[in-house]
């Protein structure tokens, strides 16, 4: 799906966020799809304006009132309002990135102008039932069947929205068939609910198998992107915050970046000593506390083995030092183990900053590793900020590391 499609403004109108939600207990971020894939592209709609514009204008020439005609002029106006507001929607998706739409609830307009669009074909068909016209009468009821098989098979994603829609086609169909006054109209005005109702069950079930993908898909995301142990990022998913990070820097500090390299101390004898599983579990309690110690905007994640990392953007990256040394005391404070197991470890830290000569991600990697083995090799349970140093403004292979301790 297309990156318009798949993340349009949220709808800021109840109805409308009423009749875009899921009746299923869904995350945000699955509901947020849901609600693109009620976006459909230029050709789609353009198909559906033609097959709109031609029904109507047979209508006229067939039955040429001033009903027909209003509603051929229904038919354009909705049409264009639906195709002006999708092709905003875009632009500012796309060139702007703005997912408000600016001043005007983008959304909410582009769901009630299709929902209008669906109510105004139901009275052009209703209307033509209603003149009993030989010619418009078959038309119509292929546009009805066409139109609400179509919107069950291709709105999945707001059972609640279609069957308002799909109302809104068959009732002012039966209404019309009852007041053309033929007596085989009957049957169809029986036939309709029957019909609705098995379209429906359809969307339903459609619905659910959507959703039951989307929700699939999203757990595949997370164990690809995350720790299995410990529920934090794994290395994949830190490295992609680390380049998008490092991709965006610049010399103002609210586009700042600091890594933080952990390595715990002592691990591996608490290992070795009660065995894995009480080393799994050590590193859960470790996880636990960073995150409690990195705000909600701080990425956390697990790189491997014991290695941690913290990654800090924006004003936040001016606090590395003192977020290092909070790390250090929380990691520091005894870990109850169950069945009297009490054990204490520690946590090295090496720090690195993107500065004006490189900002590459990688070289920001290895300057934080390169920290961290240099406050290993001086004591443990310190940190140690990375400097790179500069010939003729280019960043050359020497590192020098400036060593502070936590305080």
């Amino acid at each position: 799906m297309a990156f318009a499609f798949t993340a349009p403004p949220p709808p800021a109108w109840r109805l409308v966020a009423w009749l875009t939600t899921s009746p299923e207990q869904v995350p945000p971020d699955v509901l947020t799809i849901l609600r693109g894939r009620l976006v459909v592209g230029v050709a789609p709609l353009i198909v559906a304006a033609v097959v709109g514009a031609a029904l109507a204008s047979l209508a006229i020439l067939r039955v040429p009132t001033l009903a027909m005609l209003a509603w051929f002029c229904a038919d354009l106006t909705l049409t264009l309002a639906r195709l002006t507001t999708m092709l905003v929607m875009r632009h500012n998706l796309r060139n702007a990135g703005q997912r408000s739409g600016g001043m005007l609830p983008l959304t909410d307009l582009y769901v009630l102008s299709s929902m209008l669009w669906c109510a105004q074909i139901g009275c052009g068909v209703g209307l033509c039932m209603a003149s009993g016209d030989p010619v418009l009468v078959p038309f119509a009821c292929l546009a009805t069947t066409g139109l609400v098989g179509g919107l069950a098979a291709r709105n999945p994603g707001a059972p609640r929205m279609t069957l308002v829609q799909m109302i809104s086609v068959v009732v002012p169909f039966m209404a019309g068939a009852i007041a053309g006054g033929q007596p085989w109209f009957l049957p169809l005005c029986a036939l309709a609910p029957l019909y609705l109702v098995a379209v429906a069950a359809v969307n339903r079930r459609l619905h659910a198998d959507y959703v039951a993908l989307l929700c699939a898909e999203r757990a595949l995301r997370h164990q690809a992107l995350h720790c299995g142990l410990t529920g934090l990022p794994n290395r994949t998913s830190f490295d992609q915050a680390l380049t998008a990070a490092s991709a965006g820097r610049n010399d103002d500090e609210d586009h700042a970046v600091a890594l933080l390299y952990l390595d715990l101390d002592g691990f591996k004898a608490v290992n070795d000593t009660y065995g894995h599983a009480t080393g799994d579990t050590l590193l859960q309690q470790v996880a636990r506390r960073l995150r409690d110690v990195v705000m909600a905007a701080d990425v956390v994640a697990r790189l491997g083995g014991d290695e941690f990392a913290v990654l800090l953007t924006g004003r936040r990256a001016a606090s590395a030092e003192r977020v290092a040394g909070a790390i250090i005391a929380a990691v520091g404070l005894p870990y109850d183990l169950g069945h009297g197991t009490l054990i204490s470890i520690g946590v090295s830290v090496g720090i690195a900053e993107t500065d004006a000569c490189s900002s590459d991600s990688h070289a920001l990697l290895v300057r934080a590793d390169r920290a961290l083995y240099t406050a290993k090799e001086r004591g443990k349970g310190t940190f140690h900020r990375a400097r790179p140093a500069r010939s003729g403004g280019r960043l050359t292979t020497k590192i020098t590391v400036e060593c502070e301790a936590a305080g």
